[in-house]
């Protein structure tokens, strides 16, 4: 995975706040790319001071997207409309709190016809905090 300039979400997602949770793109290469997200103070998918197991399923749909968002933003066209197909082996070790910096890791397995398929992996401060496979879909154009 290649280090680059920051990209913002806002370039790369079409989730807004307070819905969007990915700030930005850091790293990307042709089968990885890396996001960091700050959990915030206050907004959705908190619950008893956490941000709860659909906000980080979410977190990381997004991460997926922002990889994929990547390549339209270096084309200078709009991102696409997604959808998560699937979540497999999916693991919670422990809830993100408030305030807390989750580094987000993609490692693509396959990706053909708009379907993804890819290892997600979060981490605070080194922390593993979750896991899973996510095969995400991209609508087709009109």
């Amino acid at each position: 995975m290649t280090a680059i300039q920051p990209v913002p979400a806002q370039e790369l997602l079409l989730q807004r706040p307070p819905f969007r949770f990915v700030d930005e793109l850091v790293a990307y290469d042709e089968t990885s790319a890396r996001t960091v997200f700050r959990v915030p103070e206050d907004g959705p998918l908190l619950e008893n001071g956490v941000l709860c197991s659909s906000g980080l399923m979410e977190h990381m749909a997004q991460s997926c997207a922002a990889r994929v968002g990547y390549l339209s933003y270096l084309r200078h066209i709009p991102p696409r409309i997604g959808f998560i197909a699937q979540i497999k082996a999916w693991e919670l070790f422990r809830f993100p709190k408030p305030g807390e910096w989750l580094e987000t890791d993609i490692v693509v397995q396959y990706e053909m016809m708009g379907i993804t398929l890819a290892d997600v992996t979060v981490r605070s401060a080194g922390e593993l905090m979750a896991r899973g496979q996510f095969k995400t879909i991209l609508k087709e154009d009109d």
